[in-house]
């Protein structure tokens, strides 16, 4: 089997101790992943269409600032 996410990017963080951006868009059976305006993960042929969100952090501590949750109403570029 394929893989179905794949890391498009690495060195796309900020240095540690400076806030990084980062856009989720969820449309259709495709998740995106941009981390400071880089797109790092293209996620396809997903399984869930609903359900709940979570945010997480493998490895260290984590903080999270001006979480916001938006529809969206067309397909990225």
């Amino acid at each position: 089997m394929l893989r179905r996410i794949v890391n498009l990017t690495d060195g796309s963080e900020n240095a540690v101790g400076e806030w990084n951006k980062m856009v989720v868009e969820c449309l259709g059976r495709e998740i995106k992943v941009w981390v400071n305006d880089d797109l790092v993960n293209h996620g396809y042929d997903c399984t869930a269409s609903e359900g709940q969100i979570a945010l997480q952090a493998e490895g260290s501590e984590v903080e999270f600032r001006k979480v916001t949750l938006q529809p969206i109403e067309k397909l990225s570029e």
